[in-house]
């Protein structure tokens, strides 16, 4: 809903349904002291525009579907695993697509790279590939 919606539904005497900050949903007119000062401007109104809407049916949907979360974990790959799987695949903290992998070249390596470019390259050893794992999991966490 615009801040004009908003501003011509109050004028209008409708009730406008909100789902507050608490994830309740309310519905409120002109007469509720909220809206007296929603006409100055959002910020002195403590509810975003965002979650104001014409109709429940709009409030319901907002408060159900608007903040959807999704739990991602960083698959986790042994060193045996990971020579039989050859590739990791994940979303960093940024939410981009990322890869650590085998490349097969004259010499075999561990690639790390994600959507926009090459980040880092090892050896294909053991340890290097706890280092790269490790890498892994800083950009997994945003760190």
């Amino acid at each position: 809903m615009t801040r004009e919606e908003i501003e011509q539904a109050i004028k209008n005497g409708e009730s406008v349904w909100v789902v507050d900050l608490k994830n309740k949903i309310i519905t409120e007119n002109k007469r509720h002291k909220h809206f007296k000062k929603l006409l100055a401007t959002q910020r002195e109104y403590r509810i975003p525009f965002n979650r104001m809407f014409t109709t429940r049916r709009q409030a319901e949907h907002y408060l159900h579907h608007a903040n959807v979360e999704r739990v991602e974990k960083l698959p986790f790959l042994t060193w045996e695993e990971f020579l039989e799987e050859k590739e990791i695949e994940f979303t960093d903290k940024n939410n981009v697509l990322t890869w650590l992998y085998i490349v097969d070249n004259t010499t075999p390596n561990i690639q790390l790279d994600n959507r926009y470019e090459k980040l880092k390259m090892w050896d294909l050893t053991e340890q290097n590939f706890y280092k790269a794992y490790d890498e892994c999991v800083r950009l997994f966490r945003g760190e």
